[in-house]
């Protein structure tokens, strides 16, 4: 993937009006993530389309965010499975389905059930989880929803899963090698995904059975709303877009942090930076507004 001088220039241009706050007025805040840990600190970002709240999840837990009034509220869930519960919420990674349901996976937070919770469904926003599939033999990091279909990439089996029955059951992908960090699927193509490792993205057109490498790219973190519109945020903060599936990267804003997660909706993108920070941009990536910070 090669990025013409004139793309460079035209970016740099962009990159110096981008309406995030100066690095040197930004201060990291400890209160929703414990920055000691290693990464992941923040795990998924998704916003609530009934409340307008935002839904993060952290390795301090899973907090409801209302950006109207800067206030996080800890929400404390527990999960089920074969007569025994525990407390969850500090490593849990979430997405809303088709009904707005909760489906998640993670693991507990006692040691009462297996290190690996599998796939899991809420239906009472997150206080109550019971088992799907896979408890003991699945943890997966990211759940994307698309043309009927449950994408997910599981750690254990180092391997992208995809349902298309709810759950139940999956097909195994073998991804890349090393932790894929974030992937995402064409909204025009249920075969094309583009997945990223934390130096690398790749890219597959036939479901997961071959990769071919697209870019070199430190922490990519990756959303896919529109055929025409791919982007990518890294490491140090640059936004770009592809119009082409991830052949070209334009870059098309800058924020002021690390990205953890980055998720479209109907109107916007949303980004969680490092620390639980979350911005949102209505312009395509060039700029953004502080929505929430810890």
């Amino acid at each position: 993937m090669r990025r013409a001088a004139t793309t460079v220039a035209i970016a740099a241009a962009l990159l110096a009006g981008c309406g995030s706050e100066p690095e040197e007025r930004r201060e990291r805040s400890d209160r929703l993530v414990d920055l000691s840990k290693d990464p992941p600190l923040v795990n998924s970002l998704e916003r609530d389309p009934e409340s307008g709240e935002y839904l993060l999840t952290t390795n301090r837990g899973f907090f409801r965010v209302d950006p109207d009034d800067d206030r996080a509220r800890r929400v404390r869930g527990t999960v089920e499975a074969a007569g025994k519960t525990s407390a969850i919420g500090t490593f849990l990674e979430l997405n809303l389905d088709a009904e707005g349901e909760l489906v998640g996976s993670g693991h507990p937070d006692q040691e009462t059930l297996p290190q690996f919770l599998g796939l899991l469904r809420s239906d009472d926003g997150g206080l109550r989880w019971t088992v799907i599939s896979r408890l003991g033999n699945a943890d997966l990091h990211k759940i994307v929803f698309k043309h009927d279909r449950l994408y997910a990439w599981d750690a254990v089996l180092s391997a992208m899963v995809i349902s298309e029955d709810g759950g139940r059951t999956f097909a195994e992908r073998f991804t890349p090698r090393g932790l894929i960090v974030d992937f995402d699927v064409d909204p025009a193509d249920p075969e094309r995904l583009i997945a990223a490792t934390e130096d690398q993205v790749f890219r597959t057109l036939d479901g997961g059975e071959t990769w071919r490498p697209l870019a070199l790219i430190d922490g990519a973190r990756i959303a896919w709303p529109a055929p025409d519109a791919l982007y990518l945020a890294e490491a140090d903060g640059t936004v770009s877009r592809s119009t082409d599936g991830g052949d070209r990267l334009e870059p098309v804003g800058k924020v002021d942090g690390v990205p953890a997660v980055l998720d479209p909706d109907a109107e916007a993108l949303d980004l969680a930076l490092d620390d639980g920070t979350i911005l949102r941009s209505g312009d395509g990536g060039a700029t953004w507004e502080e929505e929430f910070r810890p």
